[in-house]
Parts: C-alpha cells; sequence; structure tokens
C-alpha cells in the first residue's frame, strides 16, 4: 500500500473543499505559488499556516500530516465555499448572526425554506427583514438601557 504524502493530502482536502489552489491561497493570505510547492511537496507550512489551512479547509491538522481521518468535505469547509464569494459586508453580517445562539425555530424555519418555493421565500423574507429591523431596534434600546444604568 502505498503512504499518501502531505502534500498529496494537501491537495486532496483542497479539491474536497471546491477550493482551486489560487481560493485556497487568497483564503489564507498567501500565493498560488506557496499552494502549489506545498502540494508539490517541494516545500512545507509552518505551524501557523497548517491552523490557517485547518479553519480554511474544515479539516484538523493531524488529518493532513498523519492521515488519520478520511479527508471529505466537511460543514466548514462548504460554508467557508460560501462566504469567500461573500463581499466583505456580507461577510461580517454573517458573523454577526452566527454570534448569537441559534434556537430550534430559526433551524426549522431554515430548513423550512430551503424547501418552499420562490414567492414563498420572498414573502418570508420581507417579513424577517421587518422582524430583524424590530429585533435590532429592541437590541439597541436595550444596550442604551444598561449604558444609562451603569452611568
Amino acid at each position: 500500500m502505498k503512504k499518501i504524502t502531505f502534500a498529496e493530502r494537501l491537495k486532496e482536502a483542497r479539491k474536497s473543499a471546491k477550493l482551486s489552489q489560487e481560493a485556497l491561497a487568497k483564503k489564507i493570505g498567501r500565493t498560488k505559488s506557496t499552494i502549489s510547492r506545498w502540494e508539490s511537496g517541494e516545500r512545507n507550512p509552518k505551524m501557523f499556516e497548517m491552523v490557517e489551512l485547518e479553519n480554511a479547509l474544515g479539516i484538523n491538522a493531524e488529518a493532513l500530516i498523519y492521515g488519520t481521518e478520511e479527508i471529505k468535505a466537511s460543514t466548514l469547509s462548504e460554508i467557508n465555499k460560501i462566504i469567500v464569494q461573500l463581499t466583505d459586508s456580507q461577510q461580517e453580517q454573517v458573523l454577526n448572526f452566527i454570534k448569537n445562539p441559534l434556537d430550534d425555530n430559526i433551524l426549522n424555519t431554515i430548513d423550512m425554506m430551503s424547501k418552499a418555493d420562490d414567492k414563498f421565500r420572498d414573502k418570508v423574507a420581507s417579513y424577517a427583514k421587518f422582524e430583524y429591523f424590530e429585533y435590532e431596534k429592541k437590541l439597541e434600546q436595550k444596550n442604551k438601557s444598561k449604558q444609562n444604568s451603569a452611568s
């Protein structure tokens, strides 16, 4: 049985995450040629770069280095694939959204929306925008109250 090298595992993980060398390089702040050198075995990433690869590919460094698990697209890599397509403003909105805990109602709504037709989704989206606006107003009022009581 052929031993799979780190370079081969990295390439497999990148392809599994459906990223080009250029896209992966952009996600971790490196150049395409750096990714190419890693995948050819010419060079190896430094420790801090391994952490960046973990985050970008959704697979832990141990799996990349030692091959301790099957490399397949993870939920995190699917999320990353979508996130890189968003504008900075949209990425910030997603970040703010995920910082708040999701309750079952939100998860059920997401599931329902994924199965709905376009017309229904448009109606729900309009309502959600209104509700989000109301939520933001209440949150702002709550924060002002906290600031006033702290003064």
